[in-house]
Protein backbone atom coordinates (compact mmCIF):
# COMPACT_ATOMS: atom_id res chain seq x y z
CA UNK A 1 0.00 0.00 0.00
CA UNK A 2 3.08 2.19 1.08
CA UNK A 3 3.08 2.69 -3.35
CA UNK A 4 -0.45 4.40 -3.28
CA UNK A 5 -1.33 7.96 -3.09
CA UNK A 6 -0.64 8.26 0.03
CA UNK A 7 2.58 6.58 0.29
CA UNK A 8 4.81 10.25 1.11
CA UNK A 9 3.14 10.18 4.21
CA UNK A 10 3.73 6.91 4.93
CA UNK A 11 7.80 7.83 4.07
CA UNK A 12 7.03 11.21 6.17
CA UNK A 13 5.69 9.12 9.67
CA UNK A 14 8.83 6.54 9.08
CA UNK A 15 11.12 9.53 8.67
CA UNK A 16 10.01 11.23 11.89
CA UNK A 17 10.77 8.10 14.55
CA UNK A 18 9.14 10.04 17.40
CA UNK A 19 6.21 8.87 19.73
CA UNK A 20 3.89 11.37 18.68
CA UNK A 21 3.35 13.23 15.56
CA UNK A 22 0.60 15.94 15.35
CA UNK A 23 -0.29 17.51 11.13
CA UNK A 24 -2.94 19.60 9.71
CA UNK A 25 -4.70 18.83 7.21
CA UNK A 26 -2.50 20.90 5.31
CA UNK A 27 0.53 19.67 6.04
CA UNK A 28 -0.48 16.15 4.97
CA UNK A 29 -1.89 17.81 1.29
CA UNK A 30 1.45 19.40 1.52
CA UNK A 31 3.62 15.88 2.21
CA UNK A 32 0.85 14.26 -0.18
CA UNK A 33 1.12 17.00 -2.71
CA UNK A 34 -2.72 16.44 -3.47
CA UNK A 35 -5.18 18.22 -1.53
CA UNK A 36 -7.36 15.68 0.57
CA UNK A 37 -10.77 14.54 -0.09
CA UNK A 38 -13.99 16.22 0.82
CA UNK A 39 -15.25 13.34 3.06
CA UNK A 40 -12.12 13.60 5.18
CA UNK A 41 -12.86 17.09 6.10
CA UNK A 42 -16.69 16.02 6.86
CA UNK A 43 -16.12 12.26 8.28
CA UNK A 44 -14.73 11.54 11.42
CA UNK A 45 -15.06 7.48 9.72
CA UNK A 46 -12.39 8.72 6.83
CA UNK A 47 -9.37 8.71 9.78
CA UNK A 48 -10.48 5.14 10.70
CA UNK A 49 -8.70 2.25 9.30
CA UNK A 50 -11.02 -0.45 6.70
CA UNK A 51 -11.17 -1.59 3.46
CA UNK A 52 -12.40 1.75 1.82
CA UNK A 53 -10.48 4.27 4.25
CA UNK A 54 -6.92 3.93 2.88
CA UNK A 55 -4.92 6.76 4.72
CA UNK A 56 -5.25 5.01 8.04
CA UNK A 57 -4.43 1.85 6.92
CA UNK A 58 -0.82 2.94 5.27
CA UNK A 59 -0.45 4.99 8.59
CA UNK A 60 -0.68 1.68 10.84
CA UNK A 61 1.60 -0.06 8.24
CA UNK A 62 4.22 3.06 8.55
CA UNK A 63 3.95 2.14 12.36
CA UNK A 64 1.42 5.16 13.60
CA UNK A 65 -2.36 5.14 14.56
CA UNK A 66 -4.90 8.20 14.22
CA UNK A 67 -5.11 8.80 18.23
CA UNK A 68 -7.53 11.90 17.11
CA UNK A 69 -9.15 13.81 14.90
CA UNK A 70 -10.05 17.24 14.45
CA UNK A 71 -11.95 17.98 11.75
CA UNK A 72 -12.80 21.36 13.26
CA UNK A 73 -9.05 22.85 13.63
CA UNK A 74 -8.30 20.38 10.66
CA UNK A 75 -5.68 18.26 12.42
CA UNK A 76 -4.47 14.93 12.99
CA UNK A 77 -2.28 13.29 16.12
CA UNK A 78 -0.44 10.02 15.04
CA UNK A 79 0.85 8.16 17.90
CA UNK A 80 3.53 5.49 17.51
CA UNK A 81 3.11 1.87 17.89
Amino acid sequence: MVNSKFGPLANYLRAHNVSRIVLTFEDIESILGIPLCKSARTYDAYWHPSATHMLPNVCLEAGYKIADIDLKNEKVCFIKL
